[in-house]
């Protein structure tokens, strides 16, 4: 089959590590597979896809005509038969794929990457909300929040009638997609997780590499990722077990003020890491934390638990109880977002893990065994069922 991945950009970031892994996977299976992006971006990830696998760029993100003559040539160089667009949201992707896929009978399949009630747009003026104490301004906030949801339930609605299949992460996301967009009853709707992006083919879980740190893994900012939460959580425990230390792996627009929070804490036990492969900092760590305020699935956990680590998980996003089961293969911290985070509920968990060597060993084998279900060769089968499923005029097409 041949198959076009269709991205914003292709640069560092979950989305884009996911379609190398895939590409590179139905690559090797058989499949002609191609990408193309609307534009490159400043740290692309090109030399993770292998030789096979090529990729091509547009001209900024649009819905010109230059993008559309670009896109239309390379489908119909490839012969291509289905496109997986990763953008599920906005409309630009869909709308330009629409136009370069007139008459081609190509099948499109839109993903999205994030639970459909929550995205960075809407995110952004929600905490503006939270920080505003003005009346006047408050009402400009809530209407602006209210047009914007708006507006993106219709870009859904849009991306999903120009579409044969949309694909969410969670079983729990199909009623928030059609609360969000009011579709009821979408029967295009089909749920499919991301899959490990590590390879851990050669990897067996020995606890005795295990060392007494912590770890977290991924973007460093405040809008989703809310990794001050995780500092807020070290500093009520590193005086308490001054032998555990605190990793940070990665990097964003919050890192300069999250050190400097550090310092003014006067905490000793936390490193910044930078971006880095984090394969060995997981065969390290016992336990990894995330504290976002909204995820799509929320990969990083998984990638732990295929290495043993334990996740204790803030339970801000449905998601992750498709993914763990509580005091079994991880920790859901519970989350009322009406009363907001409380470090000491999470440091409370923790805490219990540290102090309970044999139960989080326990924890740390449920961890490795459960995360298989999410391995790249159960996944890009699932994928294949889909691409099977797909109806073409009236045959199904393998």
């Amino acid at each position: 089959m041949n198959i076009l991945f269709l991205l914003k950009s292709f640069e560092i970031g979950g989305l884009e590590v996911v379609t190398s892994v895939l590409a590179n996977k139905f690559s090797d299976e058989g499949h002609n597979v191609v990408l193309w992006a609307f534009y490159e971006g400043k740290t692309s990830l090109t030399d993770r896809l292998n030789g096979r696998v090529r990729i091509f760029y547009g001209k900024g993100f649009n819905a010109g005509k230059e993008n559309v003559k670009s896109l239309r040539q390379i489908l119909k160089e490839n012969n291509i038969q289905v496109v997986i667009n990763q953008w599920g949201l906005p409309f630009v992707p869909a709308l330009t794929l629409k136009k370069a896929s007139k008459g081609l009978g190509i099948k499109i399949i839109a993903v999205y990457h994030n639970d459909p009630l929550s995205n960075g747009r809407t995110k952004q003026v929600e905490i503006s909300l939270e920080r505003c104490d003005n009346v006047i301004k408050r009402s400009f906030l809530k209407l602006k929040l209210h047009l914007l949801k708006s507006v993106t339930a219709a870009s859904m609605r849009y991306i999903y009638r120009n579409s044969d299949r949309f694909m969410v992460l969670s079983e729990s996301f199909i009623k928030h997609f059609e609360d969000f967009t009011g579709i009821k009853n979408a029967k295009k709707l089909i749920v499919q997780t991301n899959p490990v992006t590590i390879n851990t083919e050669h990897y067996e879980l020995d606890l005795a590499d295990k060392q007494k740190e912590i770890i977290y893994v991924g973007r460093i900012d405040h809008q989703q990722k809310r990794t001050s939460r995780v500092i807020e959580t070290w500093a009520l425990l590193e005086d308490k077990y001054p032998d555990w230390t605190l990793r940070i792996i990665g990097d964003g627009e919050e890192r300069e003020n999250l050190e400097r929070f550090c310092k003014d804490l006067n905490l000793r036990n936390v490193f910044f890491e930078g971006f880095k492969q984090p394969t060995e900092y997981y065969k390290r760590a016992s336990a990894l934390l995330l504290t976002s305020e909204y995820e799509g699935f929320g990969l990083v956990i998984v990638e732990g638990m295929s290495f043993g680590v334990v996740p204790v998980v803030l339970g801000s996003y449905s998601a992750v109880y498709d993914i763990i089961k509580n005091g079994e293969n991880g920790i859901i911290v519970p989350y009322d977002k009406s009363s907001g985070f409380h470090p000491e509920e999470m440091a409370k968990h923790i805490t219990w893990l540290i102090e309970h060597e044999t139960e989080r060993d326990n924890i740390a084998r449920n961890a490795y065994e459960s995360s298989k279900t999410f391995s790249l060769d159960k996944i890009a089968s699932s994928w294949q069922s889909v691409f099977n499923n797909l109806s073409w005029g009236g045959v199904k097409k393998p």
